[in-house]
């Protein structure tokens, strides 16, 4: 009696199928893999150049707040003199104003922000893909009979150039709107001004 042997295997339609399957499968996780370190990496990035972005902008916060006047304003470019602060000297006088300024500099592959102590040599603050126009927006402080306090806060009209006006600036909003690598945001802050007179009514305000 011959005994009958009944082999099971895979047709070749069955391997192909699971080939293809398998593959298929494959790539689907390999896609959601690479686009989950995509965005990973494209929120570090964005991360990281938001968070110099506003190391910069308390920097330039910083120098306005210790201002005692502005000398000079445009959009793109602030010119201001200064009290220096330091450890050795908390409470300076007149022989520690120094004359800072920041101002854009806009050429076809890079957008750069200069920063100016005195008659040194600049120092970039930032160089960036594009920065966006307006970035300094000031504020004059002027009588006004309706307001509660006795005086408002107006926009300063930087074509003008009014000195009066800018002697009165107390308050300035600063709007950093800039793209870099594919990647893009807007910082904004605004800084009141601590000029002498505010010295002389405030005379225990620490500057920091």
């Amino acid at each position: 009696m011959i005994a009958k042997h009944s082999d099971k295997g895979f047709t070749l339609v069955e391997v192909l199928l699971a080939m293809s399957l398998t593959v298929l499968v494959g790539g689907v996780l390999y896609l959601m893999q690479s686009t989950g370190m995509s965005t990973v990496q494209k929120g570090t990035s964005q991360l990281m150049l938001s968070s110099e972005i506003r190391n910069k902008m308390e920097r330039i916060a910083s120098d306005l707040r210790n201002s005692k006047e502005i000398l000079d304003i445009k959009p793109d470019m602030i010119k201001m003199r200064c009290y220096k602060y330091s450890a050795e000297k908390p409470d300076p006088g007149e022989d520690a104003l120094v004359t800072i300024s920041y101002e854009v500099e806009r050429g076809e592959k890079q957008h750069i922000l200069w920063r100016t102590e005195n008659r040194e040599n600049p120092i970039k603050m930032l160089a960036l893909d594009k920065i966006g126009e307006g970035i300094f927006q000031p504020f004059f402080e002027s009588h006004d009979p309706v307001s509660p306090v006795g005086w408002s806060f107006y926009p300063f009209d930087m074509i003008s150039n009014d000195s009066g006006q800018r002697q009165h600036i107390s308050l300035i909003k600063v709007k950093l709107d800039f793209s870099h690598q594919r990647e893009s945001s807007v910082v904004v802050t605004t800084i009141n001004l601590r000029p002498a007179s505010t010295r002389i009514r405030q005379p225990n305000w620490k500057f920091r």
